[in-house]
């Protein structure tokens, strides 16, 4: 994707008010407005795994694949923060057409690492984060699919009850994860300044 058709879908899938919170964050003033989302398996969403993935090597991935996910463009995770995550426990599933990451979405299972909004999790918890859908294949169902088959893999494991942070500008994402039966939990705020002072209410474990 090109810088100028990454510039055009920042204009045409989000409102002025999230166009000028993301251009203070460029002069060191990150301001979150944000829903604390539980989801998880349920039996009225089942049936959106779709013939979707069929296409689709799904699988979770190791450290022969951060490099590939650090040359997605416009990216802002380093190779190295990449790397840490693996070696901290936390799990990427992706998928794969043709051998080719196309989209994957992370998982912390020791807490809710959110800067705005930190609680440990339980035995049966999990924390979805950092999602993404390679930009030709957006729309096309791809990222719901995924994330349900997490959830599902997630769910072996014993992890039943998942959170997640979605973006209140972030309607797509929003739109998604109730589609799979997810729900708002309670919606909240966070400035950090200069990626180091931390201004915002304390919000504890839902």
């Amino acid at each position: 994707m090109s810088y100028l058709a990454y510039l055009w879908d920042k204009v045409r899938y989000n409102p002025p008010s999230r166009i000028f919170i993301d251009g203070l964050d460029k002069l060191g003033i990150q301001i979150r407005l944000f829903y604390l989302i539980q989801e998880g398996v349920s039996v009225s969403a089942a049936r959106q795994r779709w013939d979707t993935l069929g296409e689709y090597e799904v699988l979770f991935l190791g450290v022969e694949d951060m490099s590939e996910i650090a040359r997605f463009p416009y990216r802002p995770v380093s190779y190295e923060e990449l790397q840490s995550r693996l070696k901290e426990g936390k799990l990427c599933l992706g998928a794969k057409r043709d051998g080719q990451l196309v989209a994957f979405t992370w998982c912390n299972l020791t807490c809710c690492d959110f800067r705005g909004c930190r609680f440990p999790l339980k035995d049966d918890e999990a924390y979805l984060f950092d999602a993404y859908t390679a930009s030709h294949l957006r729309g096309q169902g791809l990222a719901p699919a995924l994330r349900y088959c997490l959830y599902e893999e997630l769910a072996r494991k014993g992890r039943t009850k998942l959170y997640s942070i979605t973006d209140r500008f972030n309607r797509a994402a929003l739109r998604f994860k109730l589609k799979l039966g997810a729900q708002v939990l309670k919606s909240g705020w966070h400035v950090t300044l200069i990626k180091k002072y931390d201004f915002g209410p304390r919000y504890k474990r839902p």
